[in-house]
């Protein structure tokens, strides 16, 4: 759903915005494809972080904003690499998307409810991908917010001021593209950015296994915890069930009721004090004692069965709330998405089980 919210954000930002500073795509503007911000649990603000950086991108002297609207879990999922795409990956999607440098990245909740942290990556090809981190509060869910314009800024300036660093061992860019851009000057302001370089695939997974919410892990002991219960109930219930099938099929229960018509309440008559004609009856105060059980335990029952409905219930919702587990299911889904450049275009389905 996000993917498509943020295309129409992007959308509703490029009619808003004046491009009066922006470079038309050529050598000495080369584009930058801006890929949409993926997130699990923080999905307006990825939005409005995708917009702004296309924003931000399209205003910068030196360089110009890609064609096209692309996903960054429609492409992995298309290419098949992991959640996270490691270096091999990042070189798929650019000749996927026909870029050379693209900006992609991903915004989870911070242990700080009301923040989140933005991680966004540069990948230029014939260089290693760079990457920063920056923090910012979880209302500013507007492109247009100055706090967020700032923040955007900086960490475009940190990317690209690395960028341009020489590369020891990296192979130089296509010849139609090797124009050095020029310097970037966003506003000086708003908290710093730490950039370092990519980490491998590994690392990279195992990161993403450390930042998981830890809400996760007490949303599945909460879970487990309330199915094993509702169980437990269950079967109590089913033990009270028994019990008072047991009570009534005692033979002294059967013959005195047979002293008595079948639409006669056989328990009022014990308690009336009244005894059976049949040989070998329960006596009237064996019987009322026989009546008292089987109406507790047919009371427990109802009650065992509920609670245990009620527990299994409030099981199944905390794994159904699970973050990691509504990660999963998130990424479980058939999209439809159509890349648009400036030669042609083409629509890509994918589905993953």
């Amino acid at each position: 759903m996000h993917v498509a919210r943020a295309a129409l954000a992007a959308g509703a930002l490029v009619l808003a915005t004046s491009a009066a500073h922006a470079d038309a795509p050529s050598p000495n503007a080369p584009p930058i494809q801006v890929i949409a911000i993926r997130s699990d649990d923080a999905e307006d603000q990825a939005d409005a972080l995708t917009a702004a950086l296309r924003n931000r991108v399209r205003a910068l002297r030196g360089f110009s904003l890609g064609d096209g609207d692309y996903a960054l879990e429609v492409l992995t999922l298309g290419l098949k690499c992991g959640e996270t795409p490691d270096e091999a990956c990042q070189i798929k999607i650019g000749n996927q998307i026909h870029a050379d440098r693209f900006v992609w990245g991903n915004v989870k909740r911070s242990k700080n409810a009301r923040q989140v942290v933005a991680e966004l990556h540069l990948w230029t090809r014939g260089r290693s991908s760079l990457k920063t981190e920056f923090s910012f509060s979880d209302n500013l869910t507007a492109p247009g917010d100055d706090g967020l314009r700032r923040l955007v800024d900086e960490a475009l300036n940190v990317l690209l001021e690395r960028q341009k660093a020489p590369a020891a061992t990296a192979s130089p860019p296509p010849a139609s593209r090797a124009a050095a851009p020029r310097p970037v000057t966003p506003a000086p302001s708003g908290p710093p950015a730490s950039t370092t370089p990519d980490p491998g695939v590994d690392r990279n997974s195992a990161a993403a296994q450390g930042s998981e919410p830890s809400g996760s892990s007490l949303h599945s002991t909460l879970g487990w915890t309330g199915i094993a219960v509702g169980g437990a109930f269950v079967a109590a219930g089913i033990f009270s069930a028994l019990r008072v099938s047991s009570i009534e099929s005692e033979e002294t229960v059967d013959r005195y009721r047979q002293g008595f018509r079948p639409e006669v309440n056989s328990c009022d008559q014990a308690e009336a004090g009244i005894s059976s004609r049949v040989t070998g009856a329960a006596t009237p105060a064996e019987m009322q004692d026989f009546c008292r059980s089987a109406g507790t335990f047919h009371a427990l029952e109802f009650v065992f069965f509920g609670l245990g409905a009620l527990s299994a219930g409030a099981g199944i919702y905390f794994l159904a709330t699970d973050n990691s587990a509504s990660a999963a299911r998130s990424r479980s889904y058939f999209a439809i998405t159509p890349p648009l450049g400036r030669s042609g275009g083409r629509v890509e389905l994918g589905f993953r089980f």
